[in-house]
């Protein structure tokens, strides 16, 4: 019996059953459990016109179709299945997804090498990523991957995991962590550890923005990882690292993947929330720009954030400062930080958070061995702390979290990024004149040779700031 051709697009229900489309595979899922606690495997496919749709293979056939489809080939299918699938999860502007079975006619398309993909990406920047810190929503960024750290095993409250973090760059020269969970670990994750000397792309589909390191990227189950797919060459990021690798190495070097001071910079005017809108943007698990006059700190501590260097075992604090292995009895010293609640008011509201080392050098000049000092001397450190600042302006990026009191439900705040605010509002007024002087100078004249001398002074004494700026955050 012959077979017509046809796009996606025109496959809807009830239609004969002797069509063909020719499509390419974009993701090869893994196998997951629905909510129903039955397999499936999600695949997604494209045909010549860039159309996307969705493909689920069943309990039934996985063992069938286990190893049909590699990533990026083409092939001809014919008698799939067709599901209506609702508009939130609609790919494109096809209603439908395909349900593929033993009945469905898959035959490889003979093809030398794969072929660009025809359809269209979209990639969030990575400046804009805090806009969706800790949100559900699924983002696509784009990268090449500089470092992948080991696999290490996770016990949840129930089933095995595992996960990855792997270090990823884009054209923006922002080093982010990419954290790999279960599946994806075991099969992306593995080859990206085999061939990142090559220093591979990818396109991280459906991924979260978490604040993790300040800020980072996590999987779901919903999300795929591309390695090198074929695309356009403007999607390709090969040349631009070959001509960067120096500079990004040296970021790598200063792990400035975990520098807030990079990853979190201030942010424009129109994304700074009044604390009494805030709150309630907070408390709904998304965190948010606030600025305000930081007031004396309510409540101050030190606490260790260490393992042991014997045996990798958690570890208990003395009074005598020193932490003891409670596996190996080792000792060693106590790995010192500060921690204090403070009150930031703008005169809508006011909100009290935590804020630790090193953010809280910033604001309050004590560092946590001189925390450490006072307390063996018996002397007040809230007195201290409070006789070392007065009243400050600041921005703060803020989040919150639940914890309990007493069974009972409470909510809490963490500074995850201040900056003080006469340095933002002089580095922001400091940008604007060399804006403008760049301005005025390509509108009227050529730049003197003096001009051009003290410009590039200016950008040269930016980078040198830039590139020693290494303060970074622990991992919550």
């Amino acid at each position: 019996m012959s077979r017509d051709q046809y796009n996606i697009h025109d496959i809807i229900p009830n239609m004969k059953k002797n069509w063909t489309v020719l499509i390419q595979v974009l993701e090869c899922g893994h196998i997951q459990l629905s909510r129903e606690k039955k397999k499936f495997r999600r695949l997604m496919f494209a045909d010549t016109q860039g159309t996307r749709v969705a493909a689920l293979i069943w309990s039934n056939d996985l063992d069938f179709y286990e190893n049909t489809f590699e990533p990026y080939k083409r092939y001809q299918i014919s008698n799939a299945n067709l599901i209506y699938t609702e508009p939130r999860f609609q790919l494109d502007s096809y209603e439908y997804s395909w349900t593929l079975s033993k009945l469905t006619l898959i035959e490889p398309f003979q093809d030398e090498t794969p072929p660009t993909l025809t359809c269209k990406f979209t990639f969030t920047p990575f400046s804009d990523l805090y806009k969706y810190a800790d949100e559900e929503k699924d983002l696509n960024v784009r990268g090449i991957v500089i470092k992948c750290f080991p696999s290490q095993k996770m016990k949840p409250c129930q089933e095995p995991s595992s996960k990855r973090d792997v270090i990823i760059v884009n054209e923006e020269k922002k080093l982010l962590i990419l954290t790999l969970w279960n599946y994806i670990n075991e099969n992306e994750g593995n080859t990206l550890d085999q061939i990142v000397e090559t220093r591979p792309m990818i396109f991280a589909m459906r991924v979260k923005v978490t604040t993790f390191y300040g800020q980072s990227l996590s999987t779901s189950s919903s999300s795929a990882i591309l390695i090198n797919p074929p695309v356009t060459d403007d999607l390709q990021l090969k040349i631009w690292y070959t001509n960067s690798r120096t500079g990004i190495k040296e970021l790598l070097r200063k792990q400035t993947y975990k520098d807030t001071d990079i990853l979190l910079p201030p942010p424009q005017e129109r994304d700074i929330l009044p604390i009494a809108k805030a709150i309630t943007r907070m408390k709904n698990g998304k965190p948010t720009w606030i600025k305000g006059t930081l007031i004396l700190p309510r409540q101050d501590r030190s606490f260790t954030q260490t393992g042991c260097d014997n045996c990798l075992k958690p570890v208990v604090a003395d009074v005598k400062w020193i932490i003891t292995c409670s596996a190996c009895k080792k000792q060693s010293k106590v790995q010192l930080m500060s921690r204090a609640i403070i009150e930031i008011d703008d005169g809508t509201s006011s909100i009290a958070a935590s804020i630790s080392t090193p953010k809280i050098e910033k604001f309050i000049k004590l560092d946590p061995n001189e925390i450490k000092d006072a307390e063996e001397n018996e002397q007040s450190v809230q007195d201290i702390i409070a006789k070392s600042i007065g009243s400050l302006p600041l921005l703060a990026y803020v989040r919150s979290y639940q914890t309990s009191n007493q069974e009972n439900p409470i909510t809490r705040f963490v500074v995850l990024k201040a900056h003080r605010l006469p340095d933002h509002q002089n580095e922001n007024k400091q940008q604007l004149q060399l804006s403008n002087e760049d301005e005025t100078l390509s509108t009227t004249k050529p730049r003197s040779p003096k001009q051009t001398q003290k410009r590039n002074q200016t950008d040269d004494g930016k980078a040198k700031l830039t590139e020693t700026s290494t303060a970074g955050t622990s991992r919550p």
